[in-house]
């Protein structure tokens, strides 16, 4: 290659570098602009509404169903001449269709790896899951028609084929949402123990020949090992193997009111967790908690708790705040009575941080809607968003948090986590946390302002989110210099409230992303009650 063809290369190279530079700028500056169309038009709008047993569905999740359903029924029939060929076809794409529903043990670690939320990785791994036992399904239609639905279990394969199809029909029958609603660790454990048994009874039934469908579950079991493998060094690293300072410690603590009827009544659980490692915990992220002293059968279960404390750097202790309802938090309730005036230390294993943490930073303006116990998950962005307001690291210049709770007593355990945060708004005079409460029932008064700078008041009414958000988009409850240009900010609506208020909060949020108002659902979400 001569010096001429050498520069001519060079200098081409640069130019086409400069080119794709002033794209990607261009892509970047219209990003919003794209952003904001698919926000209104695709991702927030509902096609199928929240129902009992199926929804929500908005278009975008409508277009990737279909896309996702269209792809498998071609590539079953591309190129095929014969349905035996078809039902073959079927089976392999099946496997292949079960690569990420069996790569992992536990979703919410692979949801980590992948870096998204848990709820789009359970979406996934339900949407695979359910297209293998529909192609699974015409599978076993086709070859039973192919052997006019003669199946001699005598024959040791058929036995193995028969142990797998019953295993995926259970399978299929105990995804069903009451069975998780019913006790979710019973669901867990036995959804793992047909997933096992069905791999075995695959295993067995595929023949000797079939190179490729064993490969694909060969793929699907490499992967699960290298993720439970991760997921085990973590754990124990994490958990102070090593360490020298033992493993981690539980310490529970109660808040309980007075009741005339019920005389005194548990409202809340206080837990801290002593780590013998620091860990760096985001906002909005949790741990899943294994306490396996607190009942007889508590070695069985691990469950999820929201972190609320924050901190810039690693954390040693981590707080949080649990509402007592069913499996670990109401085995805890037991030992209310003994730690009444005091709290309870109990050893304990813990994997995590687990969730994807919603960036703030860039935001003027945000409105933090919560429900009942979904106050857990937002005090912590509220103490990361003070604090970048008093370190002048990001653009927050108004917060506003609105809590619906039922009554006067469920926001007791809550209240001095609220009261931290407002003496951490304390930086020149800013004051730009301002809170809303609304109880349902149990003021004499509406309208009650608390505290010196009345930041806080309490409301015994329903909120009207359309005429707080249209005042909180309107920017004009921010402080601006008279005779200076000062260009509003985007603003963000985080929600962590029951599925009825989210579904309300989306249709009005949709009306002002013309504005720059974005939506944000978070991790944790309360059922409703």
């Amino acid at each position: 290659m001569g010096p001429l063809a050498i520069y001519a290369i060079t200098a081409g190279g640069i130019f086409t570098v400069l080119l794709l530079i002033r794209a990607f700028s261009l892509l970047a500056s219209c990003g919003h602009f794209f952003s904001l169309i698919v926000s209104q038009h695709l991702t927030l709008p509902f096609v199928i509404r929240r129902h009992r047993f199926l929804g929500p569905w908005t278009r975008a999740g409508v277009f990737l169903y279909l896309s996702y359903t269209a792809t498998n029924i071609f590539l079953v029939f591309f190129k095929i001449k014969s349905l035996a060929g078809a039902g073959r076809r079927a089976g392999e794409l099946a496997l292949i269709n079960l690569i990420f529903p069996l790569s992992t043990l536990h979703l919410s670690y692979l949801a980590d790896l992948m870096g998204i939320r848990w709820d789009t990785c359970r979406k996934i791994h339900r949407a695979t899951g359910w297209m293998a036992v529909a192609l699974l399904s015409f599978h076993i239609i086709v070859a039973a028609q192919a052997s006019d639905f003669t199946f001699p279990l005598r024959e040791e394969q058929n036995l193995f084929t028969m142990l797998a199809a019953i295993a995926l029909g259970v399978l299929a029958l105990h995804s069903i949402p009451w069975f998780r609603q019913w006790s979710y660790e019973i669901f867990l454990r036995c959804h793992q123990s047909l997933t096992g048994l069905f791999v075995y009874g695959v295993w067995q039934h595929l023949p000797s020949q079939s190179h490729s469908s064993k490969i694909y579950l060969l793929i699907a079991l490499g992967i699960f090992t290298l993720t439970f493998l991760l997921e085990l060094v973590t754990l124990l690293y994490r958990n102070g193997l090593f360490a020298g300072r033992g493993a981690p410690r539980a310490i529970v603590s109660f808040s309980a009111s007075n009741s005339p009827e019920e005389g005194s009544v548990v409202n809340a659980v206080h837990v801290r967790v002593i780590l013998p490692r620091p860990v760096k915990f985001e906002a909005g992220q949790y741990i899943n908690l294994w306490i396996p002293s607190i009942s007889l059968w508590s070695w069985t279960q691990t469950h999820p708790f929201t972190v609320t404390s924050w901190s810039k750097s690693r954390q040693d202790i981590v707080e949080l705040l649990v509402r007592p309802r069913n499996g670990l938090n109401a085995d805890l309730l037991r030992y209310a009575s003994v730690g009444a005036e005091s709290s309870i230390s109990f050893l304990a294993l813990f994997t995590g941080p687990h969730g994807v943490s919603e960036e703030v930073s860039q935001y003027e303006s945000i409105l933090v809607v919560a429900s009942g116990s979904g106050i857990a998950v937002v005090i912590p962005y509220l103490k990361k968003m003070i604090y970048g307001y008093n370190t002048c690291t990001s653009q927050v210049r108004r917060l506003h948090l609105v809590w619906q709770v039922e009554s006067v007593d469920m926001m007791t355990p809550a209240l001095a986590l609220i009261n931290n945060l407002l003496k951490d708004d304390i930086m020149d005079d800013g004051y730009i946390l301002h809170i809303s409460i609304y109880v349902r029932d149990g003021l004499k008064q509406n309208g009650l302002p608390f505290g010196q700078h009345k930041r806080v008041y309490f409301y015994q009414e329903v909120p009207n989110y359309r005429n707080i958000i249209s005042l909180e988009a309107s920017g004009d409850q921010i402080e601006r210099l008279p005779n200076t240009w000062d260009e509003q900010g985007r603003m963000l609506v985080m929600v962590s409230a029951t599925n009825d208020l989210r579904d309300h909060i989306r249709k009005i949020v949709r009306e002002y992303v013309h504005q720059g108002v974005k939506l944000s659902e978070l991790e944790y979400q309360p059922r409703n009650d």
